[in-house]
């Protein structure tokens, strides 16, 4: 049992650290486009979909190519340019849409939706790493392994909140959010699509 629990934290977080600062990125723009209940639902969502896709995977044998997945990529790059050319989306937002974006804060939000499509297109390599190891996992051991990824996400989450609170790197961050945030969308979603082999793919239709 130790050495399910050991490999399940390792293996989630080999695979999240790159989440680790896009997390502390969104926590910045929470007074802008994502609220922390967004972060952390959208958080759940999009990891909870990787789980399913590997399970899927794992149950009938069969290996998602990523250059499939690595399509994925292609949102973060349109969400970064939506952003950079659209900065004061929401400064006209009527208090109607704002009580309506509150009601839906979690769960179907927009906001939500999008933390967990970036997660889903982060998550190439997770699936890599998610499909072989529930294979060779008992139910048992299955079972847990999975609660330990879902444990981990709130974790993962509470520390990029926790180090964001650093004064010096909030003030930062926040500071140069509105250009940084963007360009680090579309990076990550250039580098999806050049990792996972979806570049070629795409060019070659």
């Amino acid at each position: 049992m130790i050495e399910t629990i050991v490999t399940a934290v390792l293996a989630f977080a080999s695979t999240n650290v790159d989440d680790l600062f896009i997390l502390m990125l969104l926590f910045t723009a929470t007074s802008q486009s994502f609220r922390p209940s967004n972060i952390l639902a959208g958080q759940y969502l999009g990891i909870a979909t990787l789980i399913a896709i590997s399970l899927i995977g794992s149950l009938i044998g069969i290996v998602i190519p990523k250059v499939y997945i690595g399509l994925l990529g292609l949102f973060p790059i349109y969400l970064g340019i939506r952003k950079l050319f659209d900065k004061n989306e929401n400064d006209n937002d009527s208090p109607v849409i704002t009580r309506k974006r509150y009601l839906l804060s979690s769960v179907i939000s927009p906001a939500t939706l999008s933390v967990a499509s970036i997660t889903i297109a982060n998550g190439a390599d997770n699936i890599g790493i998610y499909i072989p190891l529930f294979v060779n996992l008992s139910a048992t051991n299955l079972i847990l392994t999975i609660g330990i990824f879902l444990t981990m996400v709130f974790v993962w989450v509470k520390v990029a909140e926790y180090l964001i609170q650093h004064p010096r790197l909030k003030d930062t961050l926040a500071r140069y959010n509105h250009v940084l945030f963007p360009c680090i969308l579309i990076v990550l979603g250039i580098y999806i699509l050049i990792e996972s082999g979806t570049y070629t793919f795409v060019f070659h239709q």
